[in-house]
């Protein structure tokens, strides 16, 4: 659980248990909601009020964004790592070559991005410190400032200081999976590498914001535990940065383990409703903040989930380095797509369900 949480695993299932569909109406009906409304509001009883919670989000997300959707694409920059985690394709016993892009194959490749019409982007790299160092990730971000509205960072953790340094060379968010709260079950899927470090990495959205970032993206890897006990370490997580970061914005990402070459098989997978549920909840209770739908879904239902809660989706993302311009000579990515829709087909299916597409960052502006 999250350290911070005052309650214990057994206490949380207990209070999530209780939950009934009166206390999950009188929940619905608060004009603000705590983390207790968060529990009641992904509990089993609250399945059984799905319409009714569906249209309270709904009316969260109106309120706070209207009808406006935000679209950007990653950019794997390099998917070298010398992490062992059991889960995920980068990891280092994986044989397959591995690919840092140059700095003039990054242009390249931006150029391509832009062409589409993104003015948002996502940079993402393995964990690789001499690749993938603080200093180069700043040339990077200096390189790019000028080309786009708006730039994030999917790295390894940084220091306060060299977040710091990443927020004055023009990033100004960054998107990190804490992957599971459990420190048990952490240590166990993350056996060697940097993050191996349960709480250097805890504590990186922390420091993310002391050093000026804007945005603190943050999430769990869906499948690995009980997602429960996971959301209401997330939303704990959130609490505390909202208290402790209070110039940054909070942004949420709901990931599910999807297949990879290395044949990892989630023990706890998460239903399509499940990950509604718990959406919704997220909507609800943390009316204000941002909300990503990843493209490791299907695109009914991130089409139907931006009408519902939320306001980020990417498109014509590609997952392995050099996949827009270059074309890597392996086609290795982090996880599997399953939207795979071009820039063109995601914003035309936003507009048929009568919402607008935003492609400019203009939080910087207000």
């Amino acid at each position: 659980m999250f350290p911070e949480l005052k309650f214990s695993e057994e206490e949380i299932l207990r209070r999530i248990a209780a939950a009934t569909p009166e206390t999950v109406a009188g929940s619905l009906a608060k004009e603000r909601r705590d983390f207790f409304d968060l529990l009641n509001l992904f509990s089993p009883a609250a399945m059984t009020m799905l319409p009714r919670i569906r249209e309270v989000a709904m009316n969260c997300r109106r309120r706070y964004y209207g009808k406006t959707v935000s679209v950007y694409a990653p950019l794997y920059i390099s998917n070298s790592c010398i992490n062992g985690c059991k889960y995920c394709d980068f990891n280092i016993k994986h044989k397959y070559e591995r690919k840092s892009l140059t700095l003039d194959e990054i242009r390249q490749e931006t150029d391509a991005i832009l062409a589409m019409g993104i003015d948002s982007l996502l940079i993402v790299a393995g964990e690789d410190p001499v690749r993938m160092s603080n200093e180069f990730l700043c040339e990077v971000g200096r390189m790019l400032k000028e080309r786009f509205s708006y730039l994030s960072l999917e790295v390894a953790p940084q220091t306060e200081e060299g977040y710091r340094n990443l927020f004055e060379a023009g990033y100004e968010g960054l998107t990190l999976f804490q992957e599971t709260y459990n420190q048990e079950l952490y240590k166990e899927l993350h056996p060697f590498g940097p993050k191996s470090n349960y709480e250097f990495r805890l504590w990186s959205q922390l420091r993310a914001g002391r050093g000026g970032m804007r945005n603190l993206g943050m999430a769990f890897l869906l499948g690995l535990d009980d997602w429960r006990l996971e959301a209401a370490s997330l939303g704990a997580h959130a609490i505390y940065l909202q208290k402790h970061c209070f110039e940054s914005k909070v942004q949420f990402a709901f990931p599910r383990i999807t297949a990879t070459d290395g044949g990892f098989q989630p023990a706890h997978p998460v239903e399509d409703e499940e990950l509604e549920l718990m959406m919704l909840a997220f909507r609800i209770v943390f009316p204000e903040c941002g909300m990503t739908i990843s493209t490791r879904e299907n695109p009914d239902f991130r089409d139907r989930m931006v009408q519902l809660c939320a306001d980020n989706m990417s498109a014509g993302s590609r997952v392995t380095p050099g996949g827009y311009a270059i074309l890597a000579d392996e086609d290795v990515g982090q996880f599997t797509l399953n939207d795979s829709r071009s820039v063109e087909e995601v914003e035309r299916a936003i507009r048929s369900n009568g919402q607008e597409v935003v492609r400019k960052y203009w939080d910087r502006a207000l």
